[in-house]
């Protein structure tokens, strides 16, 4: 299984056999891991490498969950987050909506839980990554400036970002940050936005087709079918597409 493919994650927990036990589930499950059991180590590891997801204990030694995950954010992470907590409350939940937390997970974990939370959190990182190397890319016409000239010449540097669609905000020559109008993201968004007439169409004709006469008996006899006559028309089926 290609680990690279299915997601990079940084696993921080301060207890060390429930980390291994995590981190054993998700390597299992397909994920590159990486695991720290302390803040100091987790911020090493988050400088020297990209992750899809951070899944970060919320009861560390030195740093809360929050603190940390501040810290990642300051430093360039993108990723998106998986808290695991002793219970969830709904003061944590609020602290965690205001930080962008995927989702909290209760401690004890359970392997499946973790593991599709993670897979969601893959996906939501990339999809973000997708959005902005759009913005980006070198067709899309945008403007770099230094961050220096940013600061003291906002108001312009917006008027650009408006008029062109984006503006790039360097500083020693390495992007840093993007000024991007709000006409640009709303072409990106709707680029991933499901065409909601379309997919009622589909669901309407979907509807149509299961009742017509022919497809309630097909049903019928599809309940009333014995494991050899399943086989057989599984058989027939790959025939005819073979064929």
């Amino acid at each position: 299984m290609d680990t690279q493919r299915r997601g990079r994650v940084l696993l921080v927990e301060g207890d060390t056999p429930r980390m291994r036990s995590d981190s054993k589930s998700l390597a299992r499950a397909g994920f590159e891991m990486r695991s720290a059991l302390a803040e100091s180590e987790a911020l090493a590891l988050a400088a020297r490498e990209v992750f899809d997801v951070l899944v970060v204990d919320l009861d560390l030694p030195r740093m809360d969950g929050l603190s940390l995950i501040r810290r990642l954010r300051e430093k360039g992470s993108l990723a998106s987050v998986v808290w695991l907590a002793s219970e969830r409350t709904n003061e944590l939940a609020l602290r965690a909506a205001e930080a962008g937390v995927l989702q909290i997970l209760e401690k004890p974990t359970d392997p499946k839980v973790l593991e599709q939370l993670v897979t969601a959190g893959v996906e939501q990182t990339r999809h973000l990554l997708s959005t902005l190397r759009a913005i980006l890319r070198p067709s899309a016409p945008h403007h770099s400036v230094p961050a220096t000239d940013a600061k003291n010449e906002f108001g312009s540097i917006l008027e650009t970002a408006v008029h062109d669609g984006a503006v790039v905000i360097t500083k020693h020559d390495s992007p840093k940050a993007v000024l991007v109008s709000v006409e640009r993201v709303g072409a990106l968004l709707a680029k991933h936005e499901p065409d909601l007439q379309a997919l009622t169409r589909d669901f309407d004709e979907l509807v149509a087709r299961m009742r017509t006469s022919t497809a309630r008996s097909a049903a019928r006899d599809l309940f009333k079918a014995t494991p050899e006559d399943l086989g057989e028309a599984a058989l027939v089926a790959v025939k005819r597409r073979r064929g």
